[in-house]
């Protein structure tokens, strides 16, 4: 073997070795992402993405937009009619088939009308001008109370939830036990003699609230 010959078969060596070395990498950057979260934390996400949807999805937009679009509301509002205002409020939170949760017309600080459930999720909003862009006010509005959501989670993802806020009676869980327990933010806990894995999280509520929400998995 010539000269030429040692040092392309001593390149081609060397060629292999990082190759190798650089598949081992690979496989195991592969291995780290590849390794599953645990099953709580998936079941938390979960949990997020539908309180997301609740809030921002299509079905309450689709409820905005139609509130928003009643005249006898915007006349009302153009004209100072508060008693209307009202009116029209609560009978668009009552819409069959709407499924309105809480309906809220606010002017800054001030709320001009508020119908509808004691502890929603928390609302879409969208504000309403008359034709010369003027603020009337902004609607506030929920498709969904907590103790839907809870159920929903109790009933689709199979987990018991606690939603707790600061307003006086607001707490909704599908484990009666757990209402009022001390619960850590994240980790196991004992309720009623059983056994839970618990991770939580905060989410907007109604007005600036903040609620804390508990996902619980036995085990």
């Amino acid at each position: 073997m010539t000269a030429r010959h040692r040092a392309a078969f001593r390149a081609t060596i060397v060629m292999v070795a990082l190759a190798g070395c650089g598949s081992s990498a690979a496989r195991t950057a592969d291995a780290a992402v590849a390794t599953p979260r645990p099953a709580i934390d998936r079941l938390a996400s979960i949990a997020r993405r539908r309180y997301s949807e609740e809030v921002n999805g299509a079905a309450v937009h689709k409820q905005l937009r139609r509130v928003a679009a009643d005249a006898v509301l915007l006349r009302a509002l153009r004209t100072g009619d508060l008693a209307t205002v009202r009116a029209e409020i609560h009978l668009q939170d009552n819409t069959p088939h709407a499924h309105i949760s809480r309906l809220r017309l606010v002017k800054g600080s001030r709320v001009l009308a508020d119908a509808g459930v004691v502890f929603p999720v928390a609302p879409s909003q969208r504000a309403l001008r008359d034709a010369r862009g003027k603020l009337l006010g902004t609607l506030q509005l929920s498709i969904q109370d907590v103790i839907g959501y809870v159920k929903y989670l109790h009933r689709n993802v199979h987990v018991d939830v606690v939603v707790r806020g600061r307003g006086a009676g607001h707490v909704r869980t599908s484990l009666p036990a757990a209402a009022h327990a001390a619960l850590p933010s994240t980790g196991p806990v004992t309720i009623g003699g059983r056994r839970y894995l618990g991770r939580s999280f905060s989410e907007p509520g109604l007005a600036g609230e903040t609620l804390r929400i508990w996902i619980l998995k036995r085990g």
